[in-house]
């Protein structure tokens, strides 16, 4: 028990210097390609500390995936979060409307980056096209900016543990939009964002 109370003692530590880090990297040059891909290369050293995140901590999902909040700011900051998603997990092509970083504790997961091409004028139709894919594997991460569109699939023949930094805590994503490529479709959730807070 009292290891398990180090490790969490541990982790929240990490956890706290690693916002802090994001926090000063955004403060003078907010959010941009350069500033997102150091807060990749920082989440993904995070994710190196593997001892830091034992599985016995978290607990396995019951269907394809599950969340566990690492660390969440109040009012409109960010969320960290360890994931865990089963083997042949999938996630259809979608735009969260904020920026995130993955970096991969154990297993692979497979990103696949679509464009949209349409002009967005008629109601519940897109067309997006895809323009590249990354494989994320312990060591390595992925980053998207605001609006940038993914799918994701694990790909390894176990659980692919990870860490998920949004711009947003989940709690108050604004509206995900999901794509269909091969009916050309998409639609909406609806937005988690209060009415009157500064989008």
């Amino acid at each position: 028990m009292a290891k398990r109370s180090n490790t969490a003692s541990r982790r929240a530590r990490a956890c706290q210097a690693l916002m802090d880090k994001v926090h000063a990297i955004t403060a003078t040059e907010g959010i941009n390609p350069s500033t997102l891909h150091a807060i990749k290369l920082r989440l993904v050293a995070l994710a190196n500390r593997a001892d830091l995140f034992p599985l016995d901590d978290f607990a396995m999902p019951v269907a394809e995936g599950r969340t566990h909040p690492l660390l969440v700011e109040d009012n409109d900051g960010h969320g960290l979060y360890l994931t865990i998603s089963l083997p042949g997990k999938e996630a259809a092509a979608h735009d969260h409307g904020i920026w995130c970083a993955n970096a991969v504790i154990s297993g692979r997961e497979r990103h696949d980056f679509y464009r949209r091409v349409d002009d967005g004028r008629q109601a519940g139709r897109a067309e997006v096209v895809k323009v590249g894919e990354v494989m994320v594997a312990p060591g390595s991460g992925m980053v998207m900016a605001d609006h940038d569109i993914h799918a994701t699939e694990v790909v390894s023949d176990h659980p692919a543990i990870g860490l998920a930094l949004y711009g947003y805590a989940l709690t108050r994503f604004p509206s995900v939009a999901w794509f269909h490529p091969d009916l050309m479709s998409v639609r909406a959730t609806a937005s988690r964002r209060h009415a009157g807070v500064a989008r």
